[in-house]
Order: structure tokens, then C-alpha cells, then sequence
């Protein structure tokens, strides 16, 4: 048994040795460099959060955009009446939007 503690030793060791992210960003620092973290989550910086939600009549569809200067998120409500093509609406709102953040 002696044997696979050593082994399992050995690979606690060398994974401790691998570079991770976050290691690497606390070596800049120390080093008195400034960093820049990007969020890779799905509501970070970029890209469109879209909530579409029925409604008597149409569709509400909601556009959410993090302002990351003020720290503050930013919305956009628009309807789409039934009687219009929901899928046609929504591409140009999705279109302006997105020229809108560019």
C-alpha cells in the first residue's frame, strides 16, 4: 500500500507544479504588473442576453446589456403583436442591438 500513497504523492506534487490561471495572474502582481480578467461566464461582458416572454397579444422580448464602466445593467424592452412574423421581428431587433454594442 505504501507504494500507491507514494504514487498519489507524486501526482499531488506535479499538479501543484502545473501553471494554473490564477497562479500566473498572482505572479504578474507580484511582479507589479497589472492584469485584466475577462469573465468567461454566460452573462459576461459581451454578447446579447435575450429574454423572450409571452404576453396577452404578442410576445415582450427583453435586452440586457452589462455597462461595465457604471456597473450597471441596461435594458431594452420591445413587443411584437401577434399579427406580425415573430421570427422576422426578432432578427432585426437582434440585429440593431448588436450594432447598438459594437
Amino acid at each position: 500500500m505504501k507504494w500507491f500513497k507514494r504514487m498519489v504523492a507524486r501526482w499531488v506534487r506535479e499538479a501543484d507544479e502545473l501553471p494554473s490561471p490564477e497562479a500566473n495572474a498572482l505572479k504578474k502582481l507580484r511582479r507589479g504588473n497589472s492584469i485584466g480578467t475577462q469573465s468567461e461566464s454566460i452573462d459576461g461582458y459581451a454578447g446579447l442576453n435575450i429574454t423572450v416572454m409571452s404576453a396577452v397579444g404578442g410576445k415582450i422580448v427583453t435586452f440586457r446589456h452589462y455597462d461595465r464602466r457604471t456597473d450597471d445593467n441596461k435594458y431594452r424592452h420591445y413587443v411584437i403583436p401577434d399579427d406580425l412574423d415573430f421570427e422576422r421581428e426578432l432578427g432585426k431587433m437582434i440585429t440593431m442591438e448588436s450594432l447598438r454594442q459594437a
